[in-house]
């Protein structure tokens, strides 16, 4: 039975205005208002390879500014030809020629009919925009529609969209393999209003991903009969036509910014429920909120619906999907607060599709192999990765294209304490035509963080972290920066601010700016007002800066005292001077007298960055008795020597004990022993071979 689409409209508003319970679950009372309202028809022609659709948009000015037109993405155009700022700056850093789209492979967006809801036509007005400067002549990615009059403050725009569009063979976040499909950025989308800034809407750059505003979406997919289809938001109606021999199923959700969706006649839906109170203890309910000073109601997770779409030679991994989702749900839920959504949706990538490891609301995308093995957290860590960015780029909507490691740095970092958690150390997983390797021999165990430190310091002096996304010296700065580099800068704030004050750093962030775009300034000030700490100058050289952090030990000498220091000296009113032989004679008459040792120990900053005022470095010191010395040391100046009077020489020194500064980019000179040993010709050797096979498997994570 059809479903009135106005009955499933008051439906899902009748859920938001009720309350948060059950749809989304808001930190401060009601939901922020949402600019966007979209309902969208959209049929898949499976034999040419084709979207035809129409959509309906509200658009609500909630600036002061008089707003005079409306600027949109046209996100599929990217694929369109090499004119478009994507294919300039994949040819120009990783793209050869012959691995452009074959004939008939390109993908593009047209709109067929833009009109204002009371029939005026908008079409004639409409231009390509360059907001990204003439290096982006061409792309054709971004469009600017004038409006008869402008929409004052608080007033709404109301529009009629025609589209159709070609699905890209090969493309980013969206492709086709036979008749299996996953659909990215697929529909005109307005971009964001910045009072008194006007449209941010870029390009589609290589680089960047996404920023939107947050919306109600109500979308129905008319797909060929048989095929499984997967997408954003929860299913609310489906439709069959026996003539047509399609279905149409209708998906609707409040109070997200983007939709995707896929379809495939393989796969196989598998449903089950990730129930709070079997997954979380009262202890561990009552041990968080102790370290985070709340009640244990604050922290109480809801209910979620799983859905899993998988490949059916995959079958066999479907208990390893749903363990890792729950995963994600409870330590992302406990840590950085509960999620709001009824219905989490993972899905398999389709087969030869390209989109393994992509994030939606409420839907995403993992990828795994036939012969996953286990220690690898293979696909684990996508699964834990990709549902986080339904955190940091899903509730909170930072803006992906300028400061991408709002997301990225943010999930990479919250990866990695979920895995720790969730699973422990693992191993590098390699594969071979996606047979694994790992199972001939015997890796060595580690942690994400290990992994981030080793290649996020590799680019350090090439971008500061916050830069836009295409503005990157090479995809690989892009990459370890906003991903590795950040995260490593969060686990060392980590360290510095203690695991409990960190927790609330982040919880705060995350329910504090839910369904808002905060920028790094607002994270800054959140963990400055949560630490109680002035932290500008962590992150003025680590997250705005090209600073190098490196600190070590340079020198360490124990040497004998004398029995008496040469030279003349007054005494009794004469002169008195102390010969060498004088000096033998004396230690021969105190022969049984304990030795007595001087060692000086000179630290020093190689490095431009420096610690800050209220975190001093520590210097430890082991002498042979096995008593240990420590001192401070603010870290300021280039270097400084410390000088210790005991009856035993030293036998090692070593700064940072602590291991509080991941950031530092050398690590073997931390620590300098007396006397020679080979343990260090063996450390140094790991040490390479680690930066080695980091370097590799980062390289590798990127193709």
């Amino acid at each position: 039975m059809r479903t009135d689409r106005a009955f499933v409209w008051a439906g899902l508003l009748a859920l938001v205005s009720a309350g948060s319970g059950s749809l989304l679950a808001a930190p401060d009372g009601p939901l922020p208002v949402r600019p966007l309202r979209y309902e969208i028809w959209v049929e898949l022609d499976n034999a040419q390879k084709m979207l035809r659709g129409r959509e309906e948009i509200t658009w609500q000015n909630t600036t002061r500014d008089e707003v005079g037109d409306i600027w949109l993405h046209l996100y599929w155009n990217a694929f369109k030809n090499e004119q478009s700022a994507f294919f300039r700056e994949a040819r120009g850093q990783t793209l050869a020629r012959s691995a452009l789209p074959r004939e008939g492979e390109w993908g593009w967006i047209d709109i067929s009919r833009i009109a204002l809801a009371d029939g005026r036509d908008l079409k004639p007005g409409m231009a390509f925009a360059t907001p990204d400067g003439p290096e982006t002549e061409g792309d054709q990615t971004v469009l600017r529609v004038p409006l008869p009059e402008p929409v004052p403050p608080g007033g709404r725009v109301a529009l009629k969209i025609e589209f159709e569009s070609k699905i890209p063979r090969r493309a980013a976040r969206t492709a086709y393999y036979q008749d299996r499909y996953f659909i990215g950025q697929w529909f005109p989308k307005p971009g964001v209003y910045e009072e008194g800034k006007g449209w941010n809407c870029h390009a589609y750059h290589e680089n960047s991903e996404f920023f939107a505003d947050y919306a109600d979406f109500l979308v129905h997919i008319t797909v060929p009969q048989g095929f499984v289809v997967g997408a954003s938001g929860k299913l609310v109606d489906a439709v069959r036509d026996e003539d047509r021999r399609t279905e149409t199923l209708t998906y609707g959700q409040t109070a997200i910014h983007d939709f995707a969706w896929t379809a495939d006649p393989s796969f196989l839906k598998v449903e089950r429920d990730f129930v709070a109170a079997d997954e979380v203890t009262e202890a561990e309910y009552a041990d968080l909120a102790r370290r985070l000073g709340c009640s244990v109601e604050d922290l109480r997770l809801p209910n979620v619906r799983m859905i899993l779409l998988i490949a059916p030679e995959h079958k066999s991994q479907i208990d390893r999907h749903f363990r890792a989702l729950k995963a994600a749900l409870k330590y992302y839920g406990l840590w950085y607060g509960p999620y709001p959504y009824e219905t989490i949706t993972m899905v398999d990538p389709p087969f030869r599709t390209g989109s393994g490891g992509m994030e939606y609301p409420t839907l995403f995308t993992a990828g795994t192999s036939l012969f996953p093995t286990d220690r690898a957290w293979s696909p684990e860590g996508v699964i834990v990765h990709e549902f986080g960015h339904g955190y940091w780029y899903g509730l909170v909507g930072s803006n992906e294209f300028e400061e991408a490691w709002l997301d990225e740095g943010l999930n990479t970092y919250s990866t990695g304490k979920v895995i720790a958690e969730a699973y422990g150390p693992g191993v590098l997983s390699l594969n071979l035509k996606h047979l694994p390797l790992d199972v001939l021999f015997r890796m060595p165990l580690f942690l994400d963080r290990e992994l981030n430190r080793a290649g996020g310091l590799a680019v350090v002096e090439l971008d500061p972290i916050v830069t836009a996304s295409w503005r990157f010296y090479s995809r690989m700065s892009y990459a370890l920066n906003v991903y590795q580099r950040a995260a490593t800068m969060l686990e060392t704030l980590e360290r510095l601010l203690g695991e409990d004050v960190m927790i609330r750093v982040l919880r705060a962030f995350q329910m504090g700016y839910r369904y808002r775009h905060p920028r790094s300034e607002d994270f800054v000030r959140t963990a400055e007002q949560v630490s109680g700490r002035d932290l500008g100058w962590f992150f003025g050289q680590f997250l705005y800066d090209t600073l190098e952090f490196d600190y070590g030990v340079s020198a360490l000498h124990s040497r004998e005292l004398p029995a008496a220091d040469l030279g003349v000296f007054d005494r009794d009113g004469r002169k008195d001077e102390v010969t060498p032989e004088r000096v033998k004679k004396i230690k021969q008459e105190n022969k049984d007298s304990a030795k007595a040792y001087r060692t000086e120990v000179a630290v020093r900053r190689f490095g431009e960055a420096k610690v800050g005022p209220d975190f001093p470095l520590t210097l430890e010191v082991a002498f042979e008795d096995g008593s240990v010395e420590t001192r401070t040391w603010d870290g300021q100046s280039r270097w400084q020597t410390f000088r210790f009077i005991k009856p035993v020489k030293a036998r090692w020194a070593r700064i940072d004990p602590e291991s509080r500064w991941l950031l530092d980019s050398n690590l073997t000179n931390n620590s300098l022993r007396a006397k020679p040993s080979r343990a260090g010709v063996w450390r140094i050797t790991g040490l390479f071979l680690f930066w080695v096979q980091s370097a590799l498997h980062a390289a590798g994570g990127l193709v």
